[in-house]
């Protein structure tokens, strides 16, 4: 049996499983089975994060946090949110299902075809790059250029585009035929921004514009995003599906395409701190390779104020997760780089040297950025941060955790204090020169200044 028809079989089962689960409410759900479970884990297990560094590098409890994700999703299992039942899985079915899980992938097509494979602690090897304005609102007349300052980076792997806020002048609602045509729309643009930059081999994650499954199954479809692409199902925090994104899988799977499963847990929410967040996230990463099958997987831990992943205890939790991925399994892992900042400011290349420092340094498969501004001011965002992020993960490749924490400290200190103003910087615009589409003079030297320093700092950036 080919790998394809081995994974409709599994989703098969998961289906059949979504329909004939024990019936549990969804209030019960979130606090008798998903914050009772993580809590229990957590005494059990004795995990508590050493809150005066952000790497934590004791490998004892690095391989405690894992077997307590374990322990939680087999006690605790996904929710299916339309049939109003669990998922259940015994230690054997999560084993295998992260046996069975790919330890490496080619994405992209031609020269610029990659091979994603998984890292160690400390690995010399640097991560690949993802970069984009990943899910920012862009003006329609601007996505072009915008995207071709993503493109045009040589050192990203693969291009995660932004949302249209728009599409042919009209507001976007979910699941009517506009959803289609703008799904429809991202897939033109993005490809012709690729063109423009000569590398339409480039791997693309979306659908961006897919607000349900109706975009999604579009535009993954005959001439839309292609199975070299990455097609993106999510896991709604936490632990819970539905239908429409086991048909997401379901389509993508039959498309043979290479799905990406996506978690974001909520620090301070049902998992509660870093220690919470850290379980939540390496179980529903395994919880997503029983259901969705995909071929690696990403998070990016949210504050419930700033909404940024940068924030110092989310960083803890990242540097747990990445390590005990490596040290435990094979698993192909992507976390998110998400600042409160936006471009043109110090604060936002402050922000990508944290996060992309730990990622590398604690064994991440693939460092991805940059979300600047979290993601939410129309058209705050550039291909220059992106190049930083992906410049400091390759740096911080081969730095000892220890070597890798000086950094980080560093970098914290300088943003940390300006998180609550939210910097969120310069539109496209004015960051860039539209005609040579090439950084302003401006933005340039703030990106040359703090390379200079973090080089000083002992990241050793080419």
């Amino acid at each position: 049996m080919d790998n394809q028809m081995q994974n409709i079989d599994r989703l098969l089962d998961v289906i059949d499983r979504a329909y004939s689960g024990p019936i549990v409410d969804e209030k019960e759900f979130d606090h008798k089975y998903v914050a009772a479970s993580v809590t229990r884990a957590i005494n059990k297990y004795q995990v508590v994060f050493d809150k005066d560094q952000i790497i934590q590098n004791d490998d004892d409890l690095i391989d405690r946090v894992w077997q307590a994700a374990l322990d939680f999703l087999e006690t605790c299992g996904i929710y299916h949110a339309d049939t109003q039942r669990l998922i259940r899985f015994n230690r054997n079915e999560i084993e295998s299902a992260i046996e069975a899980a790919p330890a490496k992938v080619t994405i992209g097509e031609g020269r610029d075809a990659r091979v994603f494979s998984t890292r160690k602690v400390e690995d010399t090897r640097p991560p690949l790059v993802g970069g984009g304005p990943i899910g920012t609102p862009l003006s329609e007349d601007q996505y072009i250029p915008i995207m071709q300052s993503y493109f045009q980076e040589s050192i990203l792997d693969i291009v995660v585009p932004g949302t249209l806020a728009t599409s042919y002048g009209r507001k976007v609602r979910a699941k009517s035929p506009l959803e289609v045509i703008s799904s429809w729309l991202e897939v033109d643009l993005v490809k012709q921004a690729a063109a423009r930059a000569q590398r339409s081999g480039l791997s693309v994650m979306g659908v961006e514009m897919a607000m349900s499954d109706l975009g999604h199954l579009s535009a993954i479809s005959r001439g839309g995003y292609r199975p070299t692409d990455i097609h993106i199902v999510a896991l709604i925090s936490e632990m819970k599906t539905n239908n429409e994104l086991l048909n997401k899988a379901a389509h993508s799977l039959h498309q043979e395409g290479i799905i990406l499963g996506f978690y974001n847990p909520i620090l301070g929410g049902l998992g509660g701190g870093a220690e919470g967040v850290a379980i939540l996230i390496l179980a529903g990463w395994i919880a997503m390779h029983l259901i969705y099958m995909p071929a690696s997987v990403e998070s990016c831990p949210t504050h419930p104020f700033l909404a940024n992943s940068t924030f110092p205890d989310i960083m803890r939790a990242i540097s747990v997760v990445s390590a005990a991925v490596s040290r435990n399994s094979h698993l192909l892992s992507e976390f998110m780089t998400s600042p409160v900042s936006g471009p043109g400011t110090e604060s936002l290349l402050y922000e990508c040297v944290a996060m992309a420092s730990v990622i590398s340094a604690c064994g991440g498969s693939r460092a991805l950025g940059v979300r600047s501004g979290v993601g939410v001011v129309e058209n705050h965002c550039t291909g220059l941060e992106t190049r930083f992020n992906g410049q400091v993960a390759h740096a911080a490749a081969g730095l000892s955790r220890e070597q890798a924490e000086e950094i980080v400290q560093k970098a914290i200190a300088k943003y940390q204090p300006v998180m609550d103003q939210k910097p969120v910087g310069l539109p496209f615009s004015q960051a860039y020169d539209l005609e040579s589409m090439q950084p302003t003079a401006g933005w340039s030297q703030v990106y040359e200044q703090v390379k200079d320093e973090v080089i000083g700092w002992g990241l050793p950036i080419k």
